[in-house]
């Protein structure tokens, strides 16, 4: 693109815009980044206080039970009755995750390995406010448990310093 020769006693009458077009990309850059920090959790809750933390893994989904009985797998709300469903889902998904990366990788894993390796590795992280019942809780492990997911937490707010 040819520029116009300017001489020195006329007036600039052009704006540069690629600086304010940097500026804009790098803008909406930031707010992309800082929106995943905004998003808003399916239930409301108050979790209690604890000392020690964990960190959030792969193989591991998160079950929401609100306080006034509401409940969230991950970001989708559910009706309670359907919580075996998609305790189901996600154990049949992640299964077939297994069985992918293996091929994947070369090697085969048959169903009942994969299976296995679901049950040894699936977590479900229970975030539960702390006023909902200890037997609301217990219900929900039981039917997780009756799906093949065996291990769990709880998820806990890190106390204030």
């Amino acid at each position: 693109m040819a520029a116009k020769a300017h001489f020195q006693d006329e007036p600039i009458t052009e704006i540069n815009v690629v600086p304010l077009v940097d500026i804009v990309l790098v803008l909406l850059i930031i707010f992309m980044v800082t929106a995943n920090f905004m998003a808003k959790p399916a239930i409301d809750l108050e979790l209690p206080k604890a000392d020690t933390a964990e960190s959030k893994e792969r193989n591991q989904f998160s079950l929401l039970l609100g306080k006034d009985g509401t409940v969230a797998v991950g970001e989708k709300r559910i009706d309670a009755a359907a919580a075996p469903m998609e305790f189901q889902r996600l154990f049949r998904e992640y299964m077939n995750d297994k069985r992918q990366n293996a091929r994947e990788s070369g090697s085969r894993l048959s169903e009942n390995s994969a299976k296995l390796l679901t049950q040894q590795e699936l977590t479900m992280i229970i975030e539960a406010d702390k006023q909902v019942s200890h037997g609301r809780i217990i219900h929900f492990i039981d039917l997780a448990r009756k799906t093949g997911i065996y291990k769990y937490a709880f998820n806990v707010d890190a106390p204030e310093n």
